[in-house]
């Protein structure tokens, strides 16, 4: 940047206070000019003494006053390019969204009319409760950005939405607004299929895979960073999308691929990224099969959504092919027999690919083309992968 961008950092009481001094010297390093304003509890997480020695500059806490300058609320807010509050807490959107103005901070945001950003961090219960739902959407109707929050496992043991995004991603969604870099899929139409499809044997029991979601909801939220509307068919999973993606949730592969063709008309590009169960029971018992009389259980092989989507529809078609051999082979074959345009393959086995965190991809096209998407955290993994696809679809 040839022009230093100033940063106010908002720092709250949560326990991800420690993350923020990370922030603070990230952004300092990329070239931001960075002041920080603590709230009362976030000094009960973290010293400003720790700021300051990070940022060589005043940290302003929530009862800063300076005799020469009783209006130095409105000067920070007159400095600033962007506030980042992170973290924010739940009582700080809370805050935001009704106009108090009890601290520096909060007064400083009153007086604001850039860009706010905040990266909530809190409990998945906070989180998913309606008044911070609320409060959320609110806050994005009045343009206010939020980074995160992430789904993951929680300083109090629980797992699910409510973690800050991490200081690198942060740094990075912060560098992609302040580029402005032109979106890849802006005015295109992209459907997602992700999860594990359940195919009932009676009541109570299924089949299914050990399929987490995790890879094609990264990918949605990479497509619709990048200007696409998403719509996710999605599996039983845990995994979260962002709020933005429009999301539908099924069962069965019957469930999916109605709900695929029910959205797929106006859409420019399908993804095929769900572990639809390959095969399905011959018979449904209606009532629980009895454990002491044994079971011999007949499969019949299930749909193939991404063959009758490739065949039905005239779209740029992405298939995800999970291998334990012969990788390259097996993925060329699915390139030619499902007839689509892009194949995704990677390697699986009890520890690897599915069910984890972390994941590789070699993509195969055209005629016997291909690129290597090396090991990495699938997040990281789905933005390569779009823009990977963004080159070969442009």
């Amino acid at each position: 940047m040839s022009q230093k961008i100033k940063i106010m950092l908002g720092v709250t009481g949560g326990i991800a206070a420690y993350k923020s001094a990370e922030i603070a010297r990230l952004l300092i390093k990329n070239n931001f000019d960075v002041k920080v304003v603590m709230t009362r509890t976030a000094e009960d997480f973290i010293t400003p003494l720790t700021f300051e020695t990070l940022t060589n500059s005043k940290v302003y806490q929530y009862n800063t006053v300076e005799k020469e300058n009783p209006m130095l609320h409105i000067d920070l807010a007159r400095w600033a390019d962007i506030i980042l509050v992170a973290p924010a807490t739940a009582e700080f959107l809370s805050k935001i969204l009704h106009g108090r103005a009890d601290d520096m901070l909060t007064t400083s945001c009153l007086a604001f009319d850039k860009k706010i950003i905040l990266a909530p961090s809190m409990n998945k219960n906070m989180w998913e409760n309606k008044a911070t739902q609320e409060n959320y959407q609110s806050l994005k109707k009045r343009s206010i950005i939020f980074f995160g929050p992430e789904f993951g496992t929680q300083a109090c043991g629980d797992i699910g939405s409510g973690r800050m995004k991490e200081p690198e991603d942060i740094l990075k969604d912060l560098q992609n607004i302040v580029k402005k870099k032109p979106k890849s899929f802006k005015g295109k139409k992209v459907l997602i299929t992700a999860g594990p499809t359940v195919e009932y044997i009676d009541p109570v029991r299924y089949l299914s895979n050990r399929s987490s979601g995790m890879m094609g909801c990264e990918i949605a939220n990479a497509f619709h960073n990048q200007g696409a509307e998403v719509i996710l068919v999605k599996g039983p999973c845990t995994y979260k999308e962002q709020d933005e993606v429009n999301s539908i949730e099924v069962k069965s592969a019957k469930d999916m691929l109605s709900s695929v063709e029910d959205n797929i008309s106006d859409c420019d590009i399908f993804v095929s990224v769900a572990a639809v169960s390959d095969f399905t029971a011959s018979k449904l018992s209606k009532e629980k099969i009895k454990s002491d009389k044994g079971l011999t259980l007949e499969l019949t092989k299930n749909i193939d959504i991404l063959k009758i989507i490739s065949e039905k529809y005239n779209m740029f078609s992405i298939g995800f092919a999970a291998e334990t051999d012969e990788l390259k082979k097996n993925a060329l074959k699915k390139l030619k027999d499902k007839k689509i345009s892009v194949i995704a393959a990677n390697k699986v086995s009890f520890t690897d690919g599915i069910d984890n965190e972390n994941n590789s991809i070699t993509l195969y096209w055209g005629e016997g083309l291909e690129k290597i998407l090396k090991l990495k955290n699938k997040k990281d993994l789905a933005i390569e992968f779009v823009e990977e696809i963004s080159n070969i679809y442009n």
